[in-house]
């Protein structure tokens, strides 16, 4: 396997770009603290495998066009745990929680705010007292997500869900943003049949 290929810009040191070699895409990439993320959902899309019921991923609002407008796709739990390209990891519960001592303390605020320093500043529903400034160009989309392994919008505009590596337990966890909340929040669910975001972190 041909390695993926990581280029930053020489203008603006924080920001580059990834070309995953396997197939063609290119993602924007941030550097926030001393991580390297991508600042975008992952959308490779996985071989079916054989006997499946279902796809292993899905697309917002199962339209393509939302593939190339940092939605991404929506994986479950073991597609997501296999699909990083060499050099790049799915993040795990330490790694999302450096992401938001950092932005804590890089702006002085408390753990309520942090949410509102990732979002997208469009897309999300508008929320009385949430204004989002996606001031690292983490551009967290509202990708909703699915239940059951059927796509029908749940959530779409209001919440976003991103998996995380650790599984050493039923529940597993995930992270969160909400439209009316500035909370990166970390939650439990039992499903791990469920569909998530997905957004890679350089090893």
């Amino acid at each position: 396997m041909l390695p993926s290929i990581l280029d930053f810009s020489l203008s603006n040191p924080n920001h580059g770009t990834l070309f995953d070699t396997r197939d063609g895409q290119s993602y924007p990439v941030v550097k926030i603290g001393k991580q390297i993320w991508l600042a975008e959902n992952f959308r490779y899309l996985p071989s079916k495998e054989k006997g499946d019921l279902h796809d292993t991923s899905y697309v917002y609002d199962n339209d393509n066009s939302y593939l190339d407008k940092g939605y991404g796709r929506l994986y479950d739990f073991n597609t997501a745990n296999t699909i990083a390209p060499d050099g790049w990891k799915l993040p795990s519960n330490e790694d999302f929680q450096e992401l938001i001592d950092f932005i804590k303390k890089d702006n002085n605020i408390f753990s309520s705010e942090v949410g509102n320093y990732l979002k997208s500043i469009d897309c999300w529903y508008p929320c009385l007292g949430i204004t989002n400034n996606d001031k690292y160009g983490f551009n967290a989309k509202p990708t909703g997500n699915i239940g059951e392994g059927e796509y029908d919008g749940n959530f779409s505009d209001i919440i976003t869900c991103f998996w995380c590596s650790n599984n050493s337990r039923v529940p597993t966890d995930s992270w969160t943003l909400y439209c009316s909340m500035g909370d990166f929040v970390n939650h439990q669910h039992y499903q791990l049949s469920y569909y998530y975001s997905v957004r890679l972190l350089k090893k």
